[in-house]
C-alpha cells in the first residue's frame, strides 16, 4: 500500500512538472512570435528585405484585397515599393494568440502613425513551428474602415 502510495504520488509529481514545462514553453513560444511578428511588420515598412526573408517561411503567402501571392511574387512586390520608412510608429491592438500543437494564429489590428488618426488593418497570421524556430507561413489582412494609409 505503501509503495502504492509512492509511485502515485511520483506520478504526480511527474504530471505537475511536465505541465509547468509545457505552460513555461508556451510562454517562450508566445513571447517569441509575438518578438519576431514585430520584427516582421517593422521589416516590411522598413524595406529591409533580410529580416523579412528570416522569418518567413519558404512556403509564405500573403493574401488580401489584391488576392493571394507566393513568397517570390511578394518580394518582387516589396523590391518595387518606393515608400519605405522605419521611422512610422506601429501600434498593436487586440492581438490574440492561439496554438494548435506547433502551429500559432495571431490576429491583431495593427495601425501605422499616429493611432487615433488611423483605421488600421485586421491581420491573421499563422505560424508553424520548424525545429527550434518560429516561421510565419501565411498573413492575411484587411484595411479596416476610415482614413486611408
Amino acid at each position: 500500500m505503501k509503495a502504492k502510495v509512492v509511485l502515485t504520488l511520483c506520478a504526480s509529481a511527474a504530471l505537475l512538472l511536465a505541465q509547468d514545462r509545457s505552460a513555461s514553453g508556451r510562454a517562450n513560444d508566445e513571447t517569441t512570435i509575438r518578438r519576431l511578428n514585430e520584427q516582421v511588420l517593422k521589416a516590411y515598412n522598413a524595406g529591409e528585405f533580410a529580416t523579412v526573408e528570416r522569418i518567413e517561411d519558404d512556403g509564405f503567402t500573403l493574401s488580401g484585397e489584391f488576392g493571394e501571392l507566393d513568397k517570390a511574387q511578394q518580394m518582387e512586390r516589396e523590391h518595387q515599393r518606393k515608400d519605405f520608412s522605419s521611422t512610422v510608429q506601429l501600434t498593436v491592438e487586440n492581438a490574440r494568440l492561439r496554438f494548435f500543437g506547433d502551429t500559432a494564429l495571431l490576429t491583431e489590428v495593427e495601425k501605422w502613425g499616429d493611432p487615433a488618426q488611423t483605421a488600421g488593418f485586421q491581420t491573421t497570421s499563422v505560424w508553424v513551428k520548424r525545429g527550434a524556430d518560429w516561421k510565419v507561413v501565411h498573413l492575411h489582412y484587411s484595411q479596416l474602415g476610415g482614413k486611408a494609409q
